[in-house]
């Protein structure tokens, strides 16, 4: 027998372990790091690569501590046993590695894979000897074979179970400490086995020279150990590119559970067939569930009907890998509507759609806002009622409608008469009262017949669908034009208005929007024409007069520019004395081409477009200044009436254009006396506010048409007016009528109590003069006393009557 220990190179067995534990560490890298952290493949990949570097360094260490011997005789090996020798090393290799590698390690696997590594590493060095051919053959004993694979197992059991404690923190010292114990227990199984072999050198084994197979083998260990060197190199590289990788994957992650979190928008995760995975805070907040009773619900329990089928598109778009937003509604815990925006993004995991995000944004307060601002878009802000553009946007839909199905349709179109004078009298805010009032009674008096519109100012417009016939809208007009007959209570006063109504019918009247409402608006301007409070359906004819009313306005405007106006005074004579002591200047258009035309023509027009404030300028200043020029004549002073309108009445600075007329023509103004109508003042305040303007400037001031307004007598009382003018409605019957004749006393008695003196108008009889007298009338004027006059015939007219 040879004993070879004290031939062994210490040098070698040092570079053995180091070799070992490099071997190690890098192994461990591979499968505790880049193997733990991948799947399937990959995952099996980088056990492979580690597997490799180990088991190529365990081999490696095997044959360097076999070589570590000095050999006495030459050595050749066999290759098939070599083969053999890498297989254990790398089988060993794996075990270990497959065991580290995993999230739990249980005590059978362990005890199986810890023990089955020790074996293969008890068993390598033997299988290493008998991978040589020299004239030494090895002796084993089977006792000690046994024990020592055993003790093996049990080593190697113990460093598996230490090398999986130190993976939950895959840190580089841990590692380490794991590869040097494993690196180690490699080292020292192979270099106890080794040591425990015996030698014989039996005298028939021819001595084995240098061969080849020697050199391949020194060779070869070369190559390994470069490559487990050179890997452990690159794996330190990798380790660091890796750490940085997980790094930014890490603070990835967190960014998107950061953002899952505590996003203020909420965020449901989906698995593909539409189970709810998670959700965040927010979620809850919005849906009022928690995350038990959330989890429990499917995702079409938590949806409005409506949008069900909505939902389930795009979820099942997003699956196949597209982002998808769109609007929906949720039904919240408490069961009030929720209007959200959705977000569906497609979860990807190696190129494949695992689940989806739902990012949900509540927008119920824009989408309100959107409904608001729509709202008012298309409805009148003061009456509620739709504006001019539904009720043309309903128009074309209805008359695209009953084109098809070959039915009628009408449009009617109301103007409130007398708006103007009661929103300038009374206010803006009143106007503003009226005008809701009559939106009310015209949806009551339409109901559902059609649609009611608001197109401004004080005009309406009312849209009759459903095959209306020509009866049915003028029933309808005439329940609008009862409606509002009755006065409307407003602020505790009662005020009294009327609507023209103007009818088109579809299709005669027209088959477009532009043709019904432009022949409605025709209809609407005959039926002012015709007295007012009534209606009018459109016909042809109304064109021509139209013409000739949109042609009047336009040479109104030039009337005044072209001095085609001018006045004629009526006189006033004192009852008691016969004598004239005033005239009333009434107005007249003399127009160029078309000759006279009436006051009843022209006036309401000039109101209407606003012309009559400078005509009535113009008049004032006119009377003021022959008023002056008789004060310095034989005529002698006379007092000078002049009427105003209810826009020159309600103008703020009234008063002060009065008082510099007055001024620039030298009048004294106790000569002028202003006439204004009972329905001028039915603004209480503002009237006697400037009526005592205008008393402040020393004028006097009558009203007009008394009898025929409806302001209350219980003002008459407030207001600081010098003289009643009965109309001369009243004086015309008076004997054919009782109750006028007792009107007209009335009048009187009531203008004597309240020291007012009392102008009859229209007196044309002697008895109607005779009557008026007997009654106390102060002065009266009518084509009894004379017709209006020019100022040249007025004056002949007044020194005649002075020289009687």
């Amino acid at each position: 027998m040879i004993e070879l220990q004290s031939s062994y190179n210490a040098t070698m067995v040092v570079l053995s372990c180091l070799i070992a534990s490099i071997a190690s560490y890098t192994g461990l890298s591979m499968a505790l790091q880049y193997a733990a952290a991948s799947k399937g493949r990959a995952r099996l990949a980088w056990l492979a690569c580690g597997t490799a570097v180990m088991g190529a360094g365990i081999w490696a260490v095997c044959f360097y501590e076999i070589n570590a011997y000095k050999w006495s005789t030459g050595i050749d090996y066999d290759y098939c046993t070599v083969i053999l020798t890498l297989t254990i090393a790398a089988t060993s290799a794996a075990l270990i590695l497959r065991a580290v590698s995993r999230s739990k390690l249980r005590k059978r696997a362990l005890l199986l894979r810890g023990g089955i590594a020790g074996i293969c590493a008890a068993v390598l060095p033997y299988a290493g000897l008998n991978a040589m051919r020299c004239s030494l053959l090895p002796r084993f004993d089977t006792a000690t074979f046994v024990s020592f694979t055993l003790g093996v197992a049990f080593m190697f059991i113990v460093v598996l179970w230490i090398a999986y404690k130190f993976q939950t923190s895959r840190g580089p010292r841990r590692k380490a400490i794991a590869g040097v114990l494993l690196g180690t227990a490699f080292t020292a199984s192979i270099h106890i086995g080794l040591a425990l072999a015996s030698w014989s050198s039996p005298e028939d084994v021819p001595a084995a020279g240098q061969s080849g197979s020697s050199a391949m083998i020194s060779f070869f260990l070369g190559f390994a150990t470069l490559f487990v060197i050179g890997i452990a190199f690159a794996s330190i590289f990798m380790e660091r590119f890796w750490k940085a990788q997980m790094r930014r994957q890490l603070e990835r992650d967190m960014r998107i559970e950061s953002l899952f979190r505590h996003s203020q928008d909420a965020v449901f995760s989906y698995s593909l067939d539409g189970k709810l995975l998670d959700a965040n805070l927010a979620a809850f907040r919005l849906t009022g569930y928690d995350w038990e009773a959330l989890s429990k619900l499917k995702l079409k329990d938590m949806i409005s009907p409506e949008y069900r089928h909505t939902v389930a598109v795009n979820f099942q778009h997003t699956i196949t890998g597209h982002s998808r937003n769109f609007d929906c509604a949720l039904i919240h815990r408490g069961g009030q509507r929720l209007e959200v925006n959705n977000t569906n993004v497609p979860v990807l995991v190696e190129g494949q759609v695992v689940g989806v995000y739902t990012i949900v944004r509540d927008i119920t307060e824009r989408k309100q806002a959107e409904w608001q601002m729509n709202y008012m878009a298309h409805h009148d802000e003061l009456t509620g009622l739709p504006n001019r553009r539904l009720f043309e946007q309903q128009l074309v839909k209805a008359i695209a409608d009953q084109q098809q199905d070959g039915q009628s349709a009408a449009v009617l179109f109301l103007d409130i008469d007398r708006f103007k004078l009661v929103n300038d009298s009374q206010g803006h805010d009143v106007g503003d009262l009226l005008l809701r009032s009559v939106a009310d009674r015209l949806s009551d008096a339409v109901k559902h017949a059609g649609i009611v519109a608001r197109l401004g100012g004080d005009e309406f417009s009312v849209l009759l669908t459903g095959g209306t016939s020509r009866e049915e809208a003028q029933a309808i007009a005439a329940r609008i034009n009862r409606e509002l007959d009755i006065p409307f209570s407003l602020r505790g006063k009662d005020v009294h208005i009327t609507a023209s109504i103007g009818i088109a019918l579809f299709p005669e009247d027209g088959d477009s929007l532009i043709s019904l409402m432009k022949n409605a608006d025709t209809a609407m301007y005959s039926a002012k024409e015709n007295g007012k409070n009534t209606y009018n359906f459109y016909d042809l004819s109304m064109n021509d007069s139209l013409f000739e009313r949109v042609q009047l306005e336009n040479e109104l405007r030039k009337a005044l520019d072209r001095g085609e106006f001018f006045l004629v005074y009526q006189p006033q004579v004192e009852l008691a004395t016969g004598k004239v002591v005033g005239v009333e200047a009434l107005i007249r258009w003399q127009h160029s081409s078309k000759g006279l035309i009436s006051p009843a023509e022209f006036i309401p027009l000039a109101e209407e477009t606003g012309m009559i404030v400078p005509i009535g300028e113009w008049a004032l200043r006119t009377a003021c200044t022959l008023a002056r020029r008789w004060s310095h004549s034989e005529v002698g002073p006379l007092r000078m009436s002049v009427n105003l309108s209810s826009r020159q009445f309600v103008s703020p600075h009234f008063a002060e254009s009065v008082e510099r007329i007055v001024r620039e023509t030298g009048m004294s103004p106790e000569l002028l006396d202003l006439e204004i109508t009972e329905s001028m003042t039915m603004d209480v305040s503002r009237s006697i506010e400037t009526l005592r303007q205008l008393k402040t400037l020393g004028v006097s001031i009558s009203i007009d048409d008394f009898g025929t307004g409806y302001s209350s007598l219980s003002y008459l009382k407030s207001f600081p007016v010098d003289r009643l003018k009965i109309d001369q409605s009243f004086v015309r019957q008076m004997h054919s009528e009782t109750k006028d004749r007792s009107i007209v006393a009335t009048i009187i008695s009531l203008a004597h109590n309240l020291n007012l003196q009392v102008v009859a108008e229209g007196v044309e009889t002697l008895s109607q003069s005779e009557f008026l007298a007997q009654h106390g009338c102060d002065e009266m004027q009518g084509y009894y006393i004379s017709k209006p006059l020019k100022a040249y015939d007025i004056e002949t007219f007044i020194t005649a009557r002075l020289a009687r």
